[in-house]
């Protein structure tokens, strides 16, 4: 039975996955053009939710009692966190320039780009919806 559960999960994060890859197609170029700032800066805090999710990681496994054989996990959480936090500026520099700035000017300008993500979103949420269905006859 913990398989389905798994399954469910599964198929609802491709259903997630696929609004935000149709979302671009559906909302159109006027809106990514006003919101394109606001899309630059929340694409450029993403390493603060990267450090945010890693110390609720580690808080987890501090409040449960650190084993033996948790010290090498919670120590690679450690390492991930400060070497993210030393490197943040790069980290938030090359989202910029290789990824925010790119990927906006290629859904503002170029159609087909927008229409294939429509496409892809459409298979993706295709296949969610299928393993619900298999999950949902399964339980």
């Amino acid at each position: 039975m913990d398989w389905i559960k798994t399954l469910n999960i599964v198929s609802l994060c491709f259903q997630f996955l696929s609004f935000w890859l149709a979302a671009p197609e559906i909302l159109g170029v006027a809106w990514l053009q006003k919101a394109e700032a606001i899309i630059k800066k929340t694409i450029l805090k993403i390493p603060n939710i990267v450090l945010m999710l890693i110390s609720i990681i580690i808080g987890i496994f501090f409040a449960n009692g650190i084993h033996k054989y948790e010290i090498k996990t919670v120590g690679v959480f450690v390492v991930v966190f400060i070497i993210i936090l030393v490197f943040s500026k790069r980290i938030r520099n090359f989202l910029n320039e290789k990824i925010s700035t790119p990927l906006l000017k290629k859904l503002i300008i170029n159609d087909s780009f927008r229409f294939t993500l429509l496409k892809a979103a459409a298979l993706i949420f295709t296949v969610g919806f299928i393993l619900q269905i298999i999950a949902i006859a399964y339980s």
